[in-house]
């Protein structure tokens, strides 16, 4: 469009300011699991945000015609994310799979490293987990200490260097423009500023698959022994990170080829250099542990990849909702740009769709780490727009717009969740004189899920000492829950580090896990707790998801 910049701009505003009110007049076609807009904004008026929307958007007006941020990319984009994530930090655990990281974390920490890695697929059962993250996890706490702010604070860390990394790769790619816009970018999404502090794998899974093809781009450039060691262990550090990284990862043949066009025999020889050496790395982890990777594998294909026809939330819901669906459009023009320049390189984020597209990946935590590539497209798109105050408007406000949605629709949304009551009773705990409470769960009444993969989620939010006797596991429940997503809440196995014995026979502040409000010292321990009074419940609910956790703690009397 042949349009003045001024015209440009009003364009853009009004668009802008158009996507909230479609948003939330669809927000119906949402199927989002954890952050639905059909959900999300229950009690929270759409007025009020649309003013904030519109505030921010334009306030970034004078900020798009400032040309010292994009002077100082890595600094601004490292500081930005830092600073977007910050608001964050006290975001409860709100997914049941931070228990697993959480157990493997621990035991690393109490008993280090070369314990752990002994352990891991023995007496650590690693489920379908990889052994990277938890590693890190548990290196963490041995470091800093057994805190979740520790964690939110090192996934902030590890999250501000992914808009960097964007921008690395796609001046290697492009230019410092399209680099600039698409660290920008990256922040559009507030799906992803809600995970940002969980103690999960995805934003891990997305620096390292980001990191593993930066660095082999740098290393097909420059050449040299030491970028080929360094891509090798960049590859390896992203298979380690999730298995789904293995089928991404086939990313780098197709940048391989892409790359030929100038020195073909050069590109061969230093990517058989990166692929021998990778090769031998993996060997000496098969040689570690192969056999129960295999398993795990097996267990992927015969489980998970069947359970994906069920456990989907849709395309739509994560690049109309979750995301700034400017990203999107940006990106379909994008592609369409590429094939008018004869642009080989738009093979490379149009490799990994269409593994999304063949693999059947419609879950939005699935399709994080696929984020740097789609706003690489997108920004590449939006190099056909000459002014480069409407390019940088149009990233601007799609951040605004994210944030406002992430810290005033989906932070008090995850906030007043039932899984928020693990960590209000965790603080309330911590100020008990007692060196340790004893934890028992009751079954959940409208979930399949265990009510006892709880109790470690408690314990990353307390530093009392956990005792806890109760078998976790049952023989029924893990028949009912054969072929759902939280199967795992059967098969986690308790910890000997909550089998305490010299507290077997000791009066402990007492905590009960249930999915209903308890008033009352369950039957099995009156005995024990004949005058228990409740000293503090907790009972937040959204009233959205089957799975509930409301806490009471009693006295010791």
């Amino acid at each position: 469009m042949n349009l003045t910049k001024k015209e440009w701009l009003l364009l853009v505003l009004f668009l802008a300011l158009l996507t909230f009110p479609l948003q939330y007049l669809f927000r119906s076609f949402d199927m989002s699991t954890l952050t639905s807009w059909r959900w999300a904004f229950t009690g929270i008026g759409p007025a009020k945000i649309f003013i904030f929307l519109a505030l921010g958007t334009v306030l970034v007006v004078p900020l798009s015609n400032a040309d010292l941020p994009e002077k100082y990319p890595e600094i601004f984009l490292f500081v930005s994310a830092i600073v977007s994530s910050l608001p964050f930090l006290n975001t409860p655990e709100v997914l049941l799979d931070s228990a697993r990281y959480f157990l493997q974390a621990k035991y690393l920490a109490q008993h280090g490293v070369r314990d752990f890695s002994r352990a891991w697929g023995g007496e650590i059962a690693p489920w379908t987990d990889l052994p990277l993250v938890p590693l890190l996890y548990g290196t963490v706490f041995k470091l800093f200490g057994e805190e979740k702010q520790v964690i939110a604070i090192y996934n902030s860390l590890l999250f501000a260097f992914i808009p960097v990394l964007t921008f690395f790769t796609g001046r290697l790619l492009w230019d410092r423009s399209t680099a600039y816009i698409a660290g920008i970018l990256i922040l559009a999404s507030p799906y992803l500023f809600t995970q940002v502090p969980l103690m999960l794998v995805d934003v891990h899974t997305m620096f390292f698959l980001l990191l593993a093809v930066c660095v082999f781009l740098y290393m097909l450039e420059r050449g040299g022994f030491f970028w080929s060691i360094v891509s090798s262990i960049a590859i390896c550090l992203a298979l380690f990170s999730k298995f789904s990284t293995l089928p991404l990862l086939s990313v780098l043949g197709i940048i391989a080829l892409i790359s030929m066009n100038s020195q073909p025999l050069v590109i061969i020889r230093r990517s058989s250099i990166v692929l021998a050496l990778t090769c031998c790395f993996l060997g000496v982890i098969y040689f570690w542990k192969g056999e129960i990777i295999l398993q795990q594998v097996h267990f992927l294909r015969t489980y998970q990849m069947a359970g994906l026809q069920r456990w989907q939330e849709g395309y739509l819901s994560a690049y109309f909702f979750q995301a700034h669906p400017f990203i999107l459009l940006a990106a379909l023009f994008g592609v369409y740009r590429a094939l008018v320049n004869h642009d080989k390189k738009i093979l490379i984020p149009g490799w990994l769709a269409f593994l999304v597209f063949i693999l059947e990946l419609k879950r939005v935590r699935y399709l994080l780490p696929l984020l740097p590539f789609v706003v690489l497209t997108a920004s590449y798109g939006l190099q056909g727009i000459k002014y480069i105050q409407v390019r940088r408007f149009i990233a601007y406000s799609c951040v605004m717009s994210s944030l406002v949605i992430a810290l005033w629709v989906y932070r008090p949304f995850l906030s007043g969740t039932s899984m928020a009551n693990l960590k209000d009773a965790g603080r309330f705990l911590d100020t008990l004189s007692s060196e340790a409470v004893e934890v028992y769960f009751l079954p959940q009444s409208r979930s399949l899920g265990n009510t006892a993969v709880a109790v470690p989620i408690l314990d990353l939010y307390t530093d009392k000492i956990i005792y806890q006797q109760q078998p976790w596991n049952s023989a029924e429940g893990q028949q009912r829950a054969q072929n759902v997503s939280l199967r795992f809440t059967w098969e986690l196995k308790q910890p000997d580090s909550y089998l305490h014995n010299k507290y077997s026979g000791l009066k402990l502040p007492l905590v009960i896990i249930a999915s209903e409000p308890i008033s009352e010292v369950p039957i099995e321990l009156q005995n024990k707790y004949p005058a228990a009074k409740l000293q503090r419940q907790f009972s937040k609910s959204s009233g959205v998801f089957r799975f509930q956790t409301f806490v009471s703690v009693f006295d010791r009397i």
